[in-house]
Order: C-alpha cells, then structure tokens, then sequence
C-alpha cells in the first residue's frame, strides 16, 4: 500500500469539540457518557423509560454519549447561510468537522486545491430527528385515519408526537445527501459519497479514501464519518436488542463484568495526502497510514455476531498490504464495545493472529490493547474516528491513555492475548524509538471488518520536488456473471 499522510483532523465527540479537548480528557480518564435529557429525546425519558429488560416499547437505558451545545457557523460557505441554518445534525456535524479538518491541514479556502479534494463520508441510514418531523406525520395521519374506522369514533386524534419544526426538505435525504451537501459547501471535487458498513464506517472510510488517492483519482481525501440518528430510535432499538446494560451494571469495554453498550453520537474528520506529496509540499503529517485490511464475514452467523473468520481476514489482508510487520505493532485500539460476546470474539480473533506460533522473540511483542469507548461510548458509524484520533495522538505525544473502567481485565480463550496487556493506567509508550507504530480496529454488523496501521513519520530530509502527472490507465473491460433486480411488483429478472 502506498503510504497516505495525515494532514489534518477534526473531531465533534461528546464533551470534545476539538482534539485538544478530546486528548486532555483522555489523559483525565474522562467518561464522557450521561444520561438522556429531553433536550436529546425531544421527550421525557421518564416516559419512555423502564427498570429492567424486555418492556415493549420502552427503553431500559439512555445513557449514552450526546453532542450538548453545539452551535453550527453557518457563514464562510459556498451554500447560503439561510440553507445550512434549517439542516440537521447528520449535514452540520461533518460540515463543521470537514471544515476544522481543512482548516487544519492549512487547505481551507485553497479553491485550486480543494477541485481536486474528494469525500467518503461514513454515515447512518437512521432515522434522525429533523427527518423524522418530515416524515412521520404522513404515517400518523394515515394510522389516525385507520384508528378512527377500526373505533368508530371520527374525532379521534393521535397526539402530536413533537412540537413542529421548521426542516428543510433536503433533512429527509438522511443517507447520502450529506456527502453531497458537505462537497458543494466546500467547493470539492465530483468524487464524494457516503458508505454505511455500520460500525466499522469510519475505517472504511479512510480505507477507500486512501485507495482514490493511490489511484491517483484525486490529490487529497477528506474521510470521515458521522453518527447523528435520532437518540429516542437509536435507544429503542438497542433495547430491543437487549445490548445496553441492565439498570445496575455498567458498560465497561474489555471488563469481565460489562452488561453491555453505551450508543453515543458525534463526528470526526481526516484530510488525507499521498506521503510523497506532503513530504514534497512541506505539509504537516500527524500520522502515517501504511495498511488496511477490510473484510466481511460473508455468509454465516446471525447478523449482529462477531465472527473470528471474518476478523482475521481484515488483520492479513492489513499486513499483505504494508511492509510493517504485526510483531511490530505496539498497541491496538480494538473495538471493544462492552458487549461480553463481542470483547471475548475479538480478543480470541487477536490471539489466533498476534499470538500465533512463532519464534520467542517475536512474542515478546504482543501488543498492548485498549478501547476508546470506556470513554466516549460507542459512536456507531463514527465509532472509529474516536479510536483512530486517539492512536492518532498517542503517537504523536508518545502516551497511551488508559482504558477506564476495567475492574475485572479480560484475557483471550487461552490466555494468547493476556489482561496485562490492556492499558489501565496511562503510560509512555513502550519504548523509546523514534518510530511508533499502533493499530486500530471496527467491527460492524452484518460482518464488516476493518483494520488499519498507523505509524509516526519517519525523520528524513525533506526534498523539494517537481510534481508528476498523474498517470493515466486504461480501463480495463469488465465481465458482469451474475444479476438479479426487484422492481414493485416484479420479483426477479425471470
């Protein structure tokens, strides 16, 4: 893989609305997850809320990590301000983290630039709480019309399910409109879209944002992702799931003890560089992205379990790509959500790559382990950019902050991947050399996998040098073996 630089990053986290911010809370051991207010819900969670598990239509937990106070700047954009004003979070939080990225890097403004800047913005296709003002009351006045025959009774009213809000028509484009939105903003390139590989968004993202600037299809990539769907959705469906801890237990990633999740929201962006050209143009380099492996688990267990398969698969497929061996990567940020089936899978899936049989000296070199969401909560789609942000600074500060909370440290099936090697307390980073080199991985559902290395710049002279052409290629023709389509009421091809 061609190494890629990171020259720029933003992030809109609960209780961090910089990295700055975010790192100095890191090092405080900061848990930065609260309960609902109705400020979040747009009810009262008293009304929705019960004491145990498995009462319908009712969410047993609302704790989680939400944005409080964010006041979006409307002015400076290519869109008018009275436009950008009536949009929701799921468009404000990655403009607003697109735009502190680009500030960043030094490229805010740089029209010349920025025609040749693409997008990959991961992001939820949920329910938000501005879509849903556009939305629900067709379904409520078609369900009041039902209820009114089925009782008999023509003045019955269902009650409003929030007060009206003044929403812009584009809120009820939730999924890919953002990515649209954010690139006419900013003047950007043709290039941008949106994914949704659930939890692991963030890192495909960066993934494929690193693959356009490898091909040589744009000269700089902004990745990121954003998690804004509607809180009172979000915490009735993961109830449902039974995957938020029980009133009395606590959500602890890699604790023996977790009951659970916390789902949170937030947002976070990259501006990505080929590595020569921001050795070349003198840029700023955070990090170094030298591989990436993503995978899907494919067919097998139930949608929402982990599978080891599929994990190991994005570890090798990251290290094929990179001359970085995986003995020599000294911390993974894992997944670790808090849920006790998916910690003990992931760690079980570390062990059976990272202590694999090998020679003595390189399993000296297990890893060290951690997971950012003992302190954010698990930010769904933009779970990653939490987790990546963090090895982000670790490198470049030389610290690995604590995992908090792990009062009972798990270890994998066979002890490969041992509780001493999860960071409780924050340290320095093992050693002393001048190259640090740490791993970030995401597991979605349904099976996406994703696992990314990051490592410092290596300290070399700086070169001045001419700007190549980009290589042209000629397309190569593509054989289509296998099609299927339902349109209405056709159910197949045939």
């Amino acid at each position: 893989m061609q190494p890629i630089a990171v020259i720029g990053l933003s992030c809109l986290f609960p209780e961090a609305d910089t990295p700055k911010q975010f790192w100095e809370n890191l090092l405080q051991d900061k848990n930065s997850c609260t309960p609902a207010i109705e400020e979040n819900l747009e009810a009262d969670p008293l009304r929705y809320s019960a004491d145990k598990k498995g009462v319908a239509d009712k969410f047993y937990s609302s704790r989680g990590g939400y944005i409080r106070d964010f006041s979006m700047n409307p002015e400076g954009f290519l869109l008018p301000p009275e436009t950008i004003k009536k949009l929701g979070s799921t468009f404000q939080w990655p403009l607003h983290t697109a735009r502190e990225a680009l500030l960043d890097s030094g490229y805010l403004n740089r029209t010349e630039v920025l025609e040749k800047c693409g997008l990959v913005l991961g992001n939820l296709s949920f329910p938000t709480r501005e879509s849903n003002h556009l939305i629900l009351p067709f379904y409520q006045k078609a369900l009041q019309k039902l209820l009114r025959e089925t009782l008999d009774r023509p003045e019955f009213c269902l009650y409003p399910f929030a007060a009206e809000k003044d929403c812009a028509w584009e809120n009820s484009r939730i999924s890919g409109l953002p990515a649209s939105i954010v690139a006419q903003s900013l003047g950007l390139s043709s290039c941008r879209f949106a994914i949704d590989a659930a939890c692991a968004s963030s890192l495909y993202a960066v993934a494929l944002a690193c693959n356009y600037l490898a091909g040589e299809k744009t000269d700089l990539m902004l990745a990121g992702a954003v998690s804004a769907a509607d809180p009172f959705f979000v915490n009735m469906g993961f109830s449902i799931f039974q995957a938020y801890p029980e009133p009395d237990e606590r959500s602890n990633p890699l604790d023996n003890n977790s009951g659970g999740l916390y789902a949170s929201q937030g947002a976070g962006m990259f501006v990505l560089k080929r590595l020569s050209d921001a050795e070349r143009d003198g840029d700023r380099i955070h990090a170094v992205i030298s591989g990436a492996g993503l995978s899907n688990d494919g067919r097998g267990q139930f949608v929402l379990s982990p599978n080891s398969k599929g994990q190991i698969l994005a570890f090798e497929r990251a290290y094929q790509s990179t001359g970085v061996d995986a003995g020599q990567i000294d911390y993974i940020e894992c997944h670790a959500t808090g849920t006790p089936l998916g910690d003990k899978v992931e760690l079980d899936s570390m062990e059976r790559f990272f202590a694999a049989e090998g020679p003595a000296e390189k399993k000296k070199t297990r890893p060290l382990i951690g997971s950012v969401k003992s302190n954010l909560g698990h930010m769904l789609t933009a779970a990653g950019m939490g987790g990546m942000t963090k090895v982000i600074l670790s490198l470049q500060h030389g610290k690995i902050p604590a995992t908090v909370g792990v009062l009972e440290p798990m270890s994998s099936k066979n002890a490969g991947i041992s509780s001493n090697q999860i960071v409780q307390q924050t340290m320095a980073w093992p050693h002393k050399k001048s190259e640090r080199r740490a791993a970030v991985s995401a597991f979605g559902f349904g099976g996406t996998n994703a696992h990314i290395v990051f490592e410092t710049e290596k300290k070399r002279e700086r070169k001045s040098r001419q700007k190549k052409p980009p290589v042209k290629s000629t397309p190569q023709p593509m054989a289509i073996v296998g099609m299927e389509a339902i349109f209405g009421g056709c159910n197949g091809l045939h």
